[in-house]
Formats: C-alpha cells, structure tokens, sequence
C-alpha cells in the first residue's frame, strides 16, 4: 500500500491551562463524582431512534467492548424528623463546597462556543425522558411518598436552555442504587447555580444557608413538601428571569469549556434514563473473544480527550463504541464531530436510545454540542466508517481483550488515516523496541510515531478498579522516509 499519498497534518492544537484562585468562605473537599447508576426497572418504550444503521458485507466471528453496574448517578437522600438543621449534615457535606466550585476544566478551545443558538430563542417542543417517567407505570411499585401522608407529588423543573420543564414525581425507595428522583433535582439545581450564573449570583445561589440545596435539603429533612415545592417554584422563577434578561446567555458566552463534573452530570442523566433500566442486558457477551464490553469512565475519557488535543473543529471516531459513551462525551466535551461502530446488538440497542436522548439533554441545558453518529456494523468492514476513518483527526480503539490478529486487522485499517492522526488505545500497536529495519521497512506499524505511554489510576474502567495505562501514537510517514532515503544513499556492498 501507499504510505505516503495522505494529506500532511493540520497545525498542532495549543493546550492553553487557565488557574483561577476563588475565594470561598469556607473550604470543604467536594464530594467525589458520582458513577451512574445501576440497572432500573423496564422503562416505558421509546420511539425510534435516528441512529444510522449501516449493513456489512461480513458480521465477524469476534469483536470488543466495553461493564458493570453502575452506582446510582446522585448520593442517598438522608432524611431526619428533627426541627433543626442537624439532621442534614451526612446529606449536606456536599453543600458545603457549593462556593463556585473550580474543578479541573477540559482543554482550553477559543473556537468552541458553549451557547446553543436556539438559546435566545423558542423553536418548540422536542422529545425526551423525564424523570417522572422512571417511577411511572410498573416501578412506582417500588416508591413511596417523600412525604409522609400524601400521595405523590409531581413538580416542574426549568432548564437553562429554553424549553418545557422536567416533570419529577417526589417519590423514593430503599434502594440506594435505584433512581432518586429528589437528587436527581438537587443536584441538577446544583450545577445549574454552579456554571450558569456570574460569580456574585452562584454565590447566592449557593448560599450555605439560604441557597437552593440548602433549602431542598431542609424541606426534605423536616418532611414539609410545602417548603420543597416552594424552593423549586422559586428557583424556577429565578431561573426564568435569568434567561429572559441575558444573565444565562452572557455567562456562557464567556465560557469556552465545561468542567469534568458538568460533564458527567449530564451523561449521567442520559445514562440514567435510557441504559441503566436494560444494563443487564449488556452482560450477553462471551468472555474469551474479542465481543467482550467494558467501559471507559468519564475522568479517563476526558484525559485521553485532552491528551490527543481533540478540538471543536475535529472529527474522532470510537471503534467499538459500545453504548456510545465515549462519542457522546467527546461531542459534550470539545463539540467535535463524533462517530462509533459497533457489532453487538444488545450495546446498539441502548446506544440507539442514548444518540436520541443527548442532543435533547444538551438544549434542555442550553448547550452546543458536536453531531453524533453511531453505525451498527464491523468496523473493519463498515465502508461509511472507512470514509470517516479519512477525516478522523483523533481515533480510539479500546483493545484491551482484542487478540493480536484483530489488532493486526486494525492496523491495517490504520493505513487510511491522514497523516498527524492521533491513536488512543489501551494496549500499544507497536511493541517498545520495534525498529525499522530493511526486511520489515513494510510494516505498517512504522507509521506509528511520538508513541507516548500514559498511566491511568483506579476506578478508571469498568473491569477492574486497578490502575493501568493507555497509549497515544501519531501517524506519521516521516521517520520511514527518513529510513529510506538512508537507505538510498548509502553505498551498495560490492561483490566479491
């Protein structure tokens, strides 16, 4: 094949880290957060989805990816019949560091413009699932009342983006991983008062004392669904107006990036609402081969994102894609063009409810997002893959359990990738020590260049809660031209 006919790379993407230093009236370690949540009850049906399904020429014998269940996405709601405020202290810590929280921030991208356009404006209704709907029908078996001697109670939640409200049922159940529709709220209020807001109004939104959670977590303790209700009409009213003068639009205007804990809690929400009610399903694999799922985590995800210095103007594309939670991050995180494929029927399925549900989530919090494809199919064989293969400025193959001769398929694969492409991957393509030499100047592995070995700690992935390491390569001709033209110039051995 022809190494050399690709396009050279594009300029390299600057890495710009800004430190901001807040002060805080009082400094309290956030809470760590929170993973999704295990498997719920059978949802409600969902309308078809939009995701492409593309045929194959072959369905291959094996193939990977991506398990486990998932904690439930928000901590246990705590509650206490005291008067005081004692009560909410094993429920609050988190309150404490409500100050504005400045967690790491992804890579800096002048380009990427959070504000979602339709932002300013009102296009309509649109579809998703509600968190009323994942105590409705069947599962409200399993809940009771938040609040003793009523029926359950169902309130509305405004979003930033401009849209209808969320509807909530305040229900709960003795299940810690189960769904809890009352953190679900709490902390969504949360991180809108954390990223929406000028840092004067975050603050008292914030507010130890008087602030939103504070006043959710008091209700709820005391058992006054007057004063829960009230709280929420309240932040609704606040919120509305926020929207209506600018103060929303002008906030996120001044931001070019969002905060690993803003990412996660709106993956959690989709997760939480389309994968976790069928996540056993994901279970039917066969250990041994190369069709085994496992999951990248999102602060992983995010470090690889980061270190391939994928930006908004790029395209990446997950082989293996599983559920599709990497593209769905990478589309969240950096606003790039986002592609998978994967083989599995069952990890499709539930992919196809999560491209449905993100786009939906991403306007409900008035956010811009990259377009997210996911193709059913083998991606050594998925022609459209193949064509995108072209463009991808940043590829990620988690080969973790793939055997060498699908490793050694994939490099071939790798032979279409324009020249400056970046490779993630768990396990390395190019064995340390592998050199050029001129029986195997031919090996498609030379193309692999700056080979950087990463480590990655526990509770990274799925499959284990061990450390481990991933590796970034860039495709690259230069260093076997440079072998060759060596090789040219030097003098032929004369003949005896």
């Amino acid at each position: 094949m022809n190494f050399f006919g690709t396009a050279g790379p594009k300029n390299k993407p600057v890495i710009k880290t800004v430190t901001v230093s807040v002060p805080v009236k009082r400094i309290v370690k956030p809470a760590a957060a929170p993973s999704r949540p295990s498997p719920l009850p059978k949802r409600p049906s969902q309308q078809s989805t939009t995701r492409d399904r593309l045929s194959a020429p072959k369905e291959p014998k094996d193939r990977v990816r991506r398990v486990v269940k998932r904690k439930a996405s928000t901590p246990t709601q705590v509650f206490s019949d005291d008067d005081d405020d004692s009560g909410l202290e094993s429920s609050a810590s988190s309150v404490d560091a409500r100050k504005r929280i400045k967690s790491r921030a992804t890579s800096e991208d002048p380009n990427r413009k959070l504000e979602d356009s339709r932002l300013r404006k009102d296009e309509g209704r649109f579809d998703y699932v509600s968190g009323a709907s994942l105590v409705a029908g069947d599962l409200a078996k399993s809940y009771k009342p938040v609040f003793p001697g009523s029926t359950p109670t169902a309130v509305k939640l405004q979003y930033p983006g401009l849209c209808i409200p969320e509807k909530f049922t305040l229900v709960k159940n003795g299940v810690q991983q189960d769904y809890q529709p009352l953190d679900d709220i709490r902390e969504t209020i949360k991180f809108i008062c954390q990223n929406y807001f000028p840092e004067n109004l975050a603050q008292k939104h914030l507010d130890d004392e008087h602030g939103f959670e504070r006043r959710l977590l008091r209700a709820a303790s005391k058992g006054s669904k007057e004063d829960y209700v009230s709280t929420i009409q309240d932040f609704n009213t606040m919120l509305v107006k926020a929207k209506r003068d600018g103060t929303i639009s002008n906030e996120l205007s001044t931001k070019h990036s969002l905060t690993l804990e803003w990412i996660q809690r709106i993956l959690d929400q989709i997760y939480t609402r389309t994968v976790s009610p069928q996540v056993d399903s994901l279970k039917a694999y066969q250990n041994g081969t190369d069709n085994v799922y496992g999951e990248l985590l999102p602060p992983l995800v995010s470090e690889m994102l980061n270190m391939a210095e994928l930006k908004s103007d790029h395209v990446f594309v997950d082989l293996g894609s599983g559920v599709g939670n990497v593209c769905l991050q990478a589309a969240l995180e950096t606003g790039c063009e986002s592609w998978g494929c994967e083989v599995m029927d069952n990890p499709c399925k539930l992919a196809d409810l999560q491209a449905k549900e993100f786009p939906a989530r991403a306007r409900m919090w008035g956010l811009s997002v990259g377009k997210v494809h996911l193709l059913k199919g083998d991606f050594l064989a998925n022609q459209k893959i193949g064509e995108v293969l072209k463009r991808a400025d940043v590829v990620l193959v988690n080969n973790q359990a793939f055997s060498p001769d699908l490793n050694s398929k994939i490099m071939d694969r790798f032979l279409d990738l324009k020249d400056g492409c970046r490779i993630i991957s768990l396990k390395p393509f190019k064995q340390e020590g592998y050199e050029i030499s001129d029986r195997n100047q031919h090996d498609p592995r030379h193309l692999l260049v700056d080979e950087r070995k990463l480590p990655f700690y526990s509770k990274c992935v799925s499959w284990t809660d061990a450390p481990g390491e991933y590796h970034i390569v860039r495709k690259s001709p230069e260093r076997l031209k440079q072998f060759i033209e060596q090789m040219q110039g030097a003098p032929r051995p004369r003949r005896s």
